[in-house]
């Protein structure tokens, strides 16, 4: 799992990083960019519950974890091939259909993996900020010299290994699978408590889409070129690393309402803080804040979910959430921020993200009850 994660999320810290430079290269403006980017979450909203229902129902995760990279693989290829924007939407819903169970799956495999055999979630999960970190840096120097239009060739060599990888990860191992009869994402979503969680997790994961989305540009209008993007990118990855290894422990001392909280507070910040100060200098102090902000609110959410669903449920409650917030609030934020993008400027989008961010955190701060209600 740990080389899987490295894979998999190399191919993440491409698009993150280069996504958006590689849009505005084939002249697509603000509101498509947000559209094409919102695709990639829409498809997790909609489809990763049914995947997570059809694994807990067949005990078929190492299957479509390699089924899907493989038709991800392929359809990468085709990207550069769309010479309008109809055609280019048409084959990045393929594609992102075919990716969306892929995050869930693996994060599933891994918890089970080590509620039974012991170990952190965070120590193996590091590794995909690992590969994140020298796919943001190693694809600014690729994408510098070869175009930025290569990318998605760039894309299908990465999810190529990671389909290859697939067949190394842990098969799943429980044999009590999930009946038809049984009422599965109809069960979690009677947990009031839980519905109102993964509203408030989506509102204020939103607004990471301005940033994923939109901060490459927002830096090449502040004067800075491609290898910085990387650079900043892969700064922001960097503080990730001790952040994801240590959240285990951390998460221990302080709860997993406590580490929620302090992540969607920073993410508050850091919002404010490049609507505040547009200069890249200080927007490259402002991401070492984003290993904090995300590990933070990532490792106490799946965490928090892990506790609050059935144990016989908890593909089907991880691609819940990934589609409640990768998917669903990834969605709206791309849109939304895309707009607000094209009518306030990037300064304009941040803090709308900002404000947008705090009214996320008071709701969790007021419907998220302690680790030992989270079993009730």
């Amino acid at each position: 799992m740990k080389l899987f994660y490295l894979c998999y999320f190399s191919y993440i810290g491409i698009v993150t990083a280069y996504l958006a430079l590689y849009l505005g290269a084939i002249g697509l403006s603000g509101t498509q960019i947000g559209v094409i980017a919102s695709v990639l979450p829409l498809a997790g909203a909609v489809m990763q519950p049914i995947w997570g229902t059809i694994s807990d129902r067949y005990g078929w995760r190492k299957r479509l974890l390699a089924c899907t990279l493989l038709i991800a693989t392929l359809t990468a290829l085709t990207v550069p091939l769309a010479h309008s924007f109809a055609l280019l939407l048409l084959i990045i819903i393929v594609f992102a259909v075919a990716l969306s169970p892929a995050s869930p799956l693996a994060d599933a495999i891994t918890l089970q993996w080590v509620s039974e055999h012991g170990g952190n979630y965070g120590a193996v999960r590091v590794y995909g900020t690992l590969g994140f970190l020298l796919a943001a840096l190693a694809g600014g120097v690729f994408l510098t010299s070869w175009g930025i239009l290569n990318m998605f060739f760039l894309l299908s060599l990465v999810l190529g290994c990671t389909f290859v990888v697939s067949f190394t990860t842990p098969t799943q191992v429980q044999t009590n699978t999930l009946p038809a009869k049984h009422g599965g994402v109809r069960t979690i979503l009677r947990d009031r408590v839980l519905v109102l969680f993964l509203l408030f997790c989506a509102v204020g994961y939103s607004t990471f889409q301005a940033y994923d989305t939109f901060f490459s540009l927002y830096l090449h209008g502040l004067g800075a070129g491609t290898a910085m993007v990387g650079i900043a990118i892969g700064l922001s990855v960097l503080s990730e690393l001790p952040a994801m290894a240590l959240a285990g422990r951390v998460m221990k001392r302080l709860g997993v309402k406590r580490l929620l909280l302090i992540g969607f507070g920073l993410a508050v910040i850091r919002w404010l803080a490049y609507a505040a100060f547009p200069n890249p200098n200080l927007a490259l102090i402002f991401q070492t804040l984003h290993g904090i902000s995300f590990t933070a609110y990532y490792i106490a959410a799946l965490t928090f979910i892990d506790l609050r669903v059935p144990r016989h449920l908890r593909t089907t409650g991880q691609t819940l959430f990934y589609g409640a917030t990768f998917g669903l609030g990834s969605w709206a934020g791309a849109t939304f921020f895309g707009i607000l993008y094209d009518y306030l400027n990037a300064r304009g989008m941040f803090l709308a993200a900002g404000f947008t961010c705090a009214i996320a955190l008071a709701g969790l701060l007021l419907v998220t009850p302690s680790e030992d209600r989270a079993l009730q």
